[in-house]
This record gives C-alpha cells, sequence and structure tokens, in this order.
C-alpha cells in the first residue's frame, strides 16, 4: 500500500476555494497523474486504474484486483500493452476525486459539493455506482446508461470466505473517518477494520458474523454480497454514496442507525437480488480500451 503523507498534509490544509484553483492549474496536465495526486504518475501505455491508495481503505485497494479478475476472463492483464495513456475509474467514489479523462465502470461521486470537478473532462460511461451518480453525471451532458453496481459485488466470484470458529452476532465496521464514542459488549460483537488491504482476512472475519452494523460503504456492500444482512450506521460525512448504492438496489427506504445500540435494535433491510445487477455490470466492462494491443 502506497502512502503519500505529504500529498495527504496539503490538501487538508487547503480551502475548497485554493482547490477550485489547483483543478484549474493542474488541468491540462490531468492525465498525467493519478486521481490528484500528482507524484502517483499515470504509465504509458497502460489503462491506469485511478483508485484512492493514499491511506489504507479496503474497498478501494480492490479495485485492481477486480479489474484484473475481469481481464484474466478474456486472457488480459493489469499489464497489458496499449496505445496511448488511458485510465480506468472502477471501485470507490472517485469519479470527484480525480480529474482525468476516463472510462468509468462502476465508480461513484463523492459528494454533491464536488461536482464541479466533471466538468470539460472526456468520459466513457458504461456502467456507474448507482442513480445518484447517474442524474449528477447526465446534469454535466455526460451520456450515462441505466447500468448500475459497484464493482465491489464480484468479490464472492474472487474469493470464497471460510468462517472462522468463533462466531459473533454482530460485526462492527466503522469508516476509516469515523469517530467512535460509544463503548460495546466485546463478547458479542466483533471489531472488523476495514482500513485494511489484506482483503481474505477481513472477508473470512465478515463471514464470522450474523449481522454486520457499519458507517462504511464497502462494509455494508461486501456484507451484502455475501449474503450477511447489513444495517447502517448513519455516516457522519459524504451521505449521498449511501444513497448511491441503496437506491442501485432498488431499496428506497432504508434504515439508518443513530448509534450502535439503536442498531442492535433494527431488523436489517431485505438483502438485495444481486444477480441481475453483477450480470449487467459484467457485460459491461470496457474490454474494448484494452484492445489497441501493440504488437
Amino acid at each position: 500500500m502506497r502512502t503519500d503523507k505529504l500529498n495527504l498534509a496539503v490538501k487538508s490544509v487547503l480551502g475548497d476555494g485554493v482547490k477550485k484553483l489547483l483543478v484549474k492549474v493542474l488541468f491540462p496536465w490531468r492525465n498525467n497523474f493519478i486521481l490528484f495526486n500528482i507524484s502517483n504518475r499515470a504509465q504509458n501505455n497502460r489503462v491506469n486504474i485511478d483508485y484512492w491508495d493514499e491511506s489504507n481503505n479496503l474497498g478501494d485497494t480492490l479495485s485492481p484486483i477486480i479489474v484484473e479478475y475481469m481481464l484474466k476472463q478474456q486472457g488480459l492483464s493489469l499489464t497489458q500493452n496499449v496505445s496511448g495513456k488511458k485510465h480506468l475509474y472502477a471501485v470507490g467514489s472517485v469519479l470527484t476525486a480525480g480529474i482525468q479523462d476516463a472510462t468509468v465502470w462502476g465508480s461513484g461521486v463523492l459528494n454533491a459539493k464536488l461536482s464541479y470537478r466533471l466538468e470539460k473532462r472526456k468520459l466513457d460511461v458504461r456502467a456507474v455506482r448507482g442513480p445518484v451518480t447517474r442524474a449528477i453525471l447526465m446534469d454535466y451532458g455526460y451520456d450515462v446508461p441505466e447500468v448500475y453496481g459497484d464493482p465491489a459485488i464480484i468479490m464472492p466470484e474472487i474469493y470464497k470466505a471460510v468462517p472462522l470458529k468463533n462466531r459473533k452476532k454482530y460485526g462492527l465496521i466503522t469508516h476509516k473517518d469515523y469517530i467512535l464514542n460509544e463503548k460495546y459488549e466485546e463478547n458479542e460483537i466483533a471489531r472488523l477494520n476495514i482500513c485494511t488491504d489484506d482483503y481474505e482476512s477481513f472477508l473470512d472475519q465478515l463471514v464470522s458474523v450474523d449481522v454486520v452494523i457499519s458507517s462504511s460503504l464497502h462494509g455494508i456492500i461486501l456484507a451484502e454480497a455475501y449474503g450477511v444482512p447489513a444495517i447502517l450506521l448513519k455516516p457522519q460525512v459524504d451521505i449521498v454514496k449511501y444513497y448511491d448504492y441503496y437506491y442501485s438496489t432498488g431499496r428506497i427506504n432504508f434504515p439508518m442507525a443513530d448509534s450502535i445500540e439503536q442498531a442492535m435494535l433494527i431488523v436489517p433491510v431485505e438483502l438485495p437480488k444481486l444477480d441481475t445487477i453483477k450480470e449487467k455490470l459484467k457485460l459491461s466492462f470496457p474490454y474494448d480500451i484494452y484492445g489497441e494491443v501493440q504488437k
């Protein structure tokens, strides 16, 4: 996992006005780096996968794993030589975390206030996380097919999770920025750390609980993909992406707990039927951008 502490530190002190100015300054060179990390250079003659790798967060780090799995279905690889320098946005709320011209397969927006970063880009959209992202992109003039799905729902095809012996009733997952002030019974609740890139260990723990309580979006998505009911613990920031995911599965109404104690009293929303969503998402994978192979 590559962590650029300086880049994070710089961005943490920039106000919104400065960030907008930074977008204008960097825009002409946007395709030469990954997202907004100018020290992470995009490779020539490659399809560069743009995903958040400045801090450990499992949902983000699954992007190259899932893309590699899809490529192998056609005998391709992440290191496939292609003509030019290309960008692919897959897992994560990265559409507004960068300004690249890119092919979009399953990504979403983080929040509406960053939507100005969608202006004047060339986005070839094959699928998005959900209808909220689709609506925002269409407002900016992009052609967006009604194909939804976070690529993380494909993970059960990639890794068969193995339950642990010590099963717990609840699994608690908190987003990396979530401040947890509550105490909880450790004999009943397992704490699952999603700030990792060890997906096998995490998923083994995930299928070892009866119900997931999560403020992390990919905690919810992965739980439901593996058939574990999940309850959303009210996020402290960036709530748009959660609606995006739930709406993509046809669930307009879903419970949201204000606390762990309240979550334990809630009946989880019915698990989504993901088979059709998954198949449409897989059919939309942009194999063609890997097609201009150099001899």
